[in-house]
């Protein structure tokens, strides 16, 4: 009897010792699971308010966690998505889902995703470029981003977490310091350009003036000292046009190319440089010079000596080019309010793929041929400045046919 009430006492005792045991028990697992909730909250809260947006996924590429929706300010949607569904990937919405356009194919950062799967490498800084669409759909933007992949084994099973750094701010900022490097880059080939053109093209009419000034100081023969006072003057007149051109290609970087507007008549303008031009080709009888000007008065209001600049520098070209054959200019009224001028040639021509360069700085398409590269660049900005267009037509060996047209009222 004394030992049944002693087993049933140590029972008793032992049950209440299991209670109290259980309870420890449970209070210790609550705080643990407290603990171990605050944590994961504290790391989720860290995730959400990351800059960089994270995507953890499976093997079927399914987004299981992500910190798009909190970086986006979005509800956060339940359903089964995968990255290009959650980015709206411009290949996913058009095909109805990430991986099922023909182009997820050559998605390069699927591949990387693949990749990591199959050797648990892990990635980063993948540069890689997308086409997102706008929330309405109606805008693609383009968007560079960075990829990084890490693999990880959770649960027993192999995820990869994904982080996207969108960079397309930087790549901007990139491509214009390229465009400015190459901007210098050019303006430093362009100077060169320059000095070599320019010291070239300066040397050559001061040595001849100065050459030919020594022999005229010590000429006997009339004859003989007109011909050096001939070419003291041409060379003279080169060296003139030449400081004009300089000093005309400065006023245009500076933006400050003048323009003084007046009424005049064309044909009177064209008749003066047929007498300019008549007597600059003697020295090339071979050239027949042809001036379709009319007796009628064409009168219009623009910049007269800068139209004028325009058709010397045209008609100084022809010469440069043509050997035999005519050089015919002239003049057309335009239905759209518009007068056009033309200066045809039957010289050398210009060959098809240089066409788009001549009218670039420092251009010479023949280096023998004397000329800075400068007067179809003036001429082009000084057309354009008087809200008129320019341009070319050429068959080479047959001849060229450079125009331009102008308003026939003021254009300031």
């Amino acid at each position: 009897m004394i030992l049944s009430y002693v087993a049933t006492g140590i029972l008793f005792a032992f049950g209440i010792l299991m209670s109290v045991k259980y309870r420890q028990l449970q209070e210790r697992t609550s705080r643990e699971k407290e603990s171990v909730s605050q944590k994961l909250h504290d790391s989720d809260e860290i995730l959400q308010k990351l800059g960089t947006c994270f995507f953890l996924i499976d093997k079927n590429f399914v987004v299981q966690k992500t910190n798009y929706y909190t970086l986006n300010r979005l509800p956060e949607d339940k359903s089964i998505k995968r990255v290009g569904d959650l980015l709206h990937c411009k290949n996913a919405v058009e095909a109805g889902g990430c991986g099922m356009h023909e182009h997820c194919k050559l998605c390069g950062i699927r591949a990387k995703i693949s990749c990591t799967f199959e050797d648990g490498k892990d990635f980063s800084r993948f540069e890689a470029s997308m086409k997102l669409l706008s929330a309405d759909r109606q805008q693609i933007l383009p968007c560079d981003v960075y990829v990084s992949g890490t693999c990880l084994n959770i649960d027993g099973g192999f995820r990869v977490l994904l982080t996207i750094n969108d960079i397309s701010e930087l790549k901007n900022v990139e491509r214009l310091l390229l465009l400015e490097k190459e901007n210098v880059l050019s303006c430093d080939k362009l100077k060169a350009s320059f000095i070599e053109n320019m010291s070239h093209e300066v040397r050559t009419p001061l040595n001849a003036i100065v050459g030919f000034s020594s022999l005229l100081a010590t000429a006997s023969d009339k004859e003989e000292k007109d011909m050096y006072i001939d070419i003291i003057n041409q060379n003279n007149d080169r060296l003139l046009k030449l400081i004009n051109d300089i000093l005309d290609l400065s006023q245009i970087d500076s933006g400050t190319l003048n323009f003084q507007y007046s009424d005049f008549d064309v044909n009177d303008l064209l008749r003066e440089l047929y007498e300019l031009f008549k007597f600059r080709l003697k020295e090339k009888p071979d050239i027949t010079l042809l001036c379709d000007a009319g007796l009628d008065p064409i009168m219009i209001r623009t910049e007269r000596q800068r139209v004028m600049q325009v058709l010397i520098n045209l008609l100084t070209n022809a010469m440069k080019f043509t050997q035999q054959g005519e050089i015919r200019f002239g003049c057309q009224l335009k239905e759209d309010n518009e007068i056009y001028f033309f200066v045809t040639d039957t010289g050398s021509g210009i060959p098809e793929d240089e066409r788009d360069k001549i009218f670039n700085r420092f251009i010479k398409l023949d280096r023998e041929i004397p000329g800075t590269g400068l007067g179809l660049t003036l001429s082009q900005t000084i057309v354009e400045k008087l809200g008129g267009r320019i341009g070319v037509e050429s068959q080479q060996g047959i001849g060229s046919t450079f125009w331009f047209a102008v308003p026939l009222g003021a254009y300031d």
